[in-house]
C-alpha cells in the first residue's frame, strides 16, 4: 500500500500534468484570503527568497492551483500542524517568489485578458526558475506522501484508507499541474524527474506479488496492432529515461484521470493499462518474451490469458483468443 500511495501521489499525478494541457482561471485570485497563509509562513520564513521568473499568465495558472492544493489540504486537516507546515513552506517557496516577480498579482488588482487554454514555453519561465520550481513541487509532494503513510497507518479498513487518502491525491495532483509550466516549457526536466525517482527495492513479499499474477512464460501473444503500441511507447520509455525498462500489461480494477480545469476525476472504470517497469525492480522468472520485446503480464487470475492474445481498439487493450 506504501508504495502505491507514493506512486500515484508523485509520479501518477506528474503523468497527469504532463499530458494535459494548461486550463486557466476566468476568476480574479482572492490573496486576501490565501488558503497557503499560515503563522509558520509569517514566523518561520522570514528570510527573502530570489523571486521566481515567469510570465504573467503562468503566475495566474500556478498559484491558481498551488491555491487549490493549499485549501484541500486546509479542508482535510486532522494533522495541522503538519498540513500548515506544507501549506506554509508552498507559500514561502512558491507563492511568495511569485508575487515577488508579479506585485500586482499579489494586490489582487485586475488582470489582462488571457487564454483559456496555453501551452508554456521558455518564454513563459526561465530554466533556472523551471527547475526550482519542478524541485519545490517535487519535495512538497513528498511530504503529502508522508502525510499519506501515516493515514494508511491509522486506516482500519480499504475503505477507510480510501477516503483519507483522497484529498491528498486530489492536493498532489494540483501541485503537479502547476509544475506543468515548467515541464512544458523544458522537457528535458521531466526525463530528470523519472531518472531520480528510486528504485523499487525488491523484496521477498513483491516477488511473490508478480510470480502471484504471472501467466505461464510463453502462454500468451500480442496481434500486430498490440505489438505496435507497446513498441511506440517503450520507444518513449527509452528517449525519456535511461534507465533500461521492461513493458507491462496488467489489470487495473479503476482507472482514473484527472486534467487541470476539471472539477473532479473521470473513471473509465477497470482494463487493462500499459506501463514499464526497471528491468531490476521485477524477479527474472516472470519477464516474458514476445516477438522481441520483454514484458511482464499480470492478472487477477492468470491462468485466464493463457493461450490468448491481447489486441487493441482505439488504443485499448483487450484479450481474445
Amino acid at each position: 500500500m506504501r508504495v502505491f500511495i507514493a506512486s500515484i501521489l508523485i509520479w501518477g499525478s506528474a503523468a497527469f500534468a504532463h499530458a494535459a494541457e494548461l486550463d486557466l482561471p476566468n476568476s480574479k485570485l482572492l490573496v486576501g484570503n490565501d488558503p497557503c497563509r499560515v503563522e509558520t509562513t509569517v514566523t518561520e520564513r522570514s528570510k527573502r527568497v530570489a523571486p521566481i521568473q515567469v510570465s504573467r499568465r503562468s503566475a495566474v495558472y500556478v498559484i491558481q492551483h498551488i491555491h487549490k492544493a493549499c485549501q484541500l489540504l486546509a479542508d482535510a486537516s486532522d494533522e495541522s500542524s503538519r498540513s500548515d507546515s506544507i501549506r506554509g513552506d508552498l507559500y514561502g517557496s512558491i507563492i511568495g517568489p511569485i508575487y515577488q516577480a508579479h506585485p500586482d498579482i499579489a494586490r489582487g488588482s485586475p488582470r489582462s485578458s488571457i487564454p483559456k487554454v496555453f501551452h508554456a514555453t521558455p518564454r513563459d519561465i526561465e530554466r533556472m526558475s523551471a527547475s526550482r520550481l519542478n524541485d519545490e513541487i517535487t519535495r512538497l509532494q513528498k511530504e503529502i506522501v508522508k502525510l499519506g503513510e501515516d493515514r494508511l497507518e491509522r486506516s482500519v479498513d480499504e475503505s477507510a484508507a480510501t477516503k483519507a487518502l483522497q484529498p491528498l491525491i486530489d492536493a498532489a495532483a494540483e501541485l503537479s499541474f502547476a509544475g506543468k509550466v515548467a515541464l512544458d516549457a523544458y522537457p528535458d526536466l521531466f526525463a530528470k524527474m523519472l531518472d531520480a525517482a528510486p528504485d523499487q527495492p525488491r523484496t521477498a513479499e513483491r516477488d511473490a506479488a508478480f510470480r502471484k499474477g504471472a501467466p505461464p512464460q510463453g502462454s500468451v501473444s500480442l496481434s500486430d496492432a498490440a505489438l505496435a503500441l507497446v513498441q511506440s511507447f517503450m520507444r518513449d520509455v527509452r528517449r525519456i529515461s535511461g534507465s533500461e525498462h521492461i513493458a507491462a500489461i496488467g489489470w487495473a480494477r479503476e482507472q482514473r484521470s484527472k486534467r487541470p480545469g476539471d472539477r473532479e476525476w473521470s473513471n473509465s472504470g477497470a482494463g487493462w493499462t500499459l506501463g514499464a517497469y526497471r528491468k531490476t525492480e521485477v524477479p527474472p522468472d516472470v519477464i516474458d518474451t514476445v516477438r522481441g520485446i520483454e514484458i511482464v503480464f499480470t492478472a487477477e487470475d492468470p491462468s485466464a490469458l493463457a493461450g490468448k492474445t491481447f489486441d487493441t481498439t482505439k488504443q485499448k487493450f483487450f484479450v481474445r483468443d
